[in-house]
């Protein structure tokens, strides 16, 4: 009786090892993926942004982060003689962290896996798989409307107005 009693205590710390091990795996297997599910119930992008000049009036060689619904917006002036303002969205291609404009080197960078992209938005160096993706924009009077699809712009100025 004795062999057959530790024959069962053998198999439940066996299946409770595996069970755990299972359950460990599965965890750190979810970790990493928790944080990009909430992107799956953001709300609707509006279809366009008006900026006021205080959002968008930049120096020369300087830049600013703004959110466009749950996306961040890249507003970059730069550094040339009558610059002009670029817009793009601000997540690196290669894993969506956020990106920023390096002034000192001229470019705009991924920290998350060193990516440099150009003022162009075009990959220089690193792991991300395309440019950023541009913002379509236009003034109309002293407002700077952006939308990431140039059919948007179309009746954008005369809801600006108003």
């Amino acid at each position: 009786m004795k062999i057959h009693d530790s024959h069962l205590h053998r198999r439940r710390f066996i299946c409770g090892m595996l069970g755990g091990g299972a359950t460990a795996l599965g965890v750190g297997v979810a970790l990493p993926v928790v944080p990009y599910a909430g992107n799956l119930r953001q709300e609707p992008l509006p279809p366009f942004m008006v900026l006021e000049p205080p959002d968008y009036d930049l120096e020369p060689g300087t830049s600013r982060i703004l959110m466009y619904g749950h996306i961040p917006v890249l507003l970059l002036k730069t550094p040339a003689p009558g610059s002009r303002l670029k817009v793009f969205v601000a997540t690196c291609t290669h894993f969506d962290c956020t990106v920023s404009y390096k002034a000192d080197e001229n470019r705009i960078f991924c920290a998350c896996h060193e990516g440099y992209y150009d003022l162009e938005g075009r990959v220089i160096s690193g792991p991300p798989p395309r440019p950023l993706r541009p913002f379509f924009s236009r003034y109309h009077e002293d407002r700077l409307i952006i939308a990431l699809e140039e059919e948007n712009l179309q009746g954008a100025a005369e809801t600006a107005a108003g």
